[in-house]
């Protein structure tokens, strides 16, 4: 064969592929909640419209959008993975919170207090 016809038949194959993904599938709701969805038909399940009542345009544009966010996701995990490769170099820190440490100091403060009281006396009946 030659590559002419190789590529129109490829083509051909492509589009016939293309358009048999294109049509209707049977979709069935079924289980006791609704919750599973199958090819075949289930007892006690129903048939689900599950073609795609958008346009062209619409398809289009939610192609677009998910482009956008996958291009933005990923260099969102570039400066991230970049931030995280700095960090690693400047080494371990400390974190000190400065008002986690006052509690303390009136926590053994309140203990030496009590230490310094009497006890009381038995109450009588």
């Amino acid at each position: 064969m030659t590559n002419c016809r190789l590529g129109t038949l490829i083509a051909a194959l492509l589009l016939a592929a293309s358009a048999a993904g294109t049509a209707s599938q049977k979709v069935f709701r079924c289980g006791p909640d609704g919750r599973v969805y199958s090819q075949t038909p289930c007892k006690d399940g129903y048939e689900v419209n599950a073609d795609d009542q958008r346009s062209a345009e619409q398809r289009k544009a939610a192609e677009d959008a998910v482009k956008r966010e996958e291009k933005l996701a990923d260099k969102m995990t570039r400066e991230r993975q970049a931030k995280e490769a700095a960090a690693a170099k400047q080494g371990a820190s400390v974190i000190v919170n400065p008002a986690a440490a006052k509690p303390a100091a009136s926590a053994a403060s309140a203990t030496a207090t009590k230490k310094k009281r009497k006890p009381k006396p038995p109450a009588q009946a």
